[in-house]
């Protein structure tokens, strides 16, 4: 009996582990673009509005860290702010729903790394909705979908 405990007790252990690996690997997405910084931030939100979506706001990340005197390096890190006023809404009109605003409007992040490559960053919202079920997850599968629309044309 003293087996199987210490045997249950060391699986819990090892998955644990193996989860607490892997899971920041798969709630985000990185893809390299087609096409240079400048190029990738524009045609992500040419393609947000194409696609039925609207582009709450660009954040210029790499120029706000310069705008608090860290210039020894240029780091072109941008984020898009996403939003589809309709699935929002179907989140958001049950109060119950509402705790999920925090992660509420989706986000592209697109930066270079040092060797001139452009990625672009996002939260893997098909799994992560799997995690809140009901109608998070409906819309969220949906928000997923839609994500991959406005990607496929930048993405390499």
């Amino acid at each position: 009996m003293k087996k199987i405990i210490f045997g249950i007790i060391i699986g819990f252990i090892t998955m644990g582990l193996i989860v607490w690996n892997i899971m920041p690997k798969m709630m985000m997405t990185v893809s390299k673009s087609k096409f240079d910084f400048d190029e990738t931030v524009g045609r992500i939100e040419r393609a947000v509005y194409e696609n039925g979506w609207s582009v709450l706001h660009t954040y210029d990340i790499g120029n706000c860290l310069a705008n608090e005197g860290f210039e020894e390096q240029l780091i072109q890190v941008n984020v898009i702010s996403i939003c589809r006023a309709e699935l929002s809404y179907k989140i958001l009109e049950r109060i119950e729903n509402r705790f999920i605003a925090g992660i509420m409007p989706c986000r592209i992040a697109i930066y270079e790394n040092d060797e001139g490559n452009v990625f672009v960053s996002r939260m893997n919202i098909g799994l992560m909705s799997k995690i809140f079920g009901g109608t998070i997850e409906k819309i969220m599968s949906e928000a997923a979908i839609d994500e991959v629309k406005i990607l496929e044309n930048i993405l390499e």
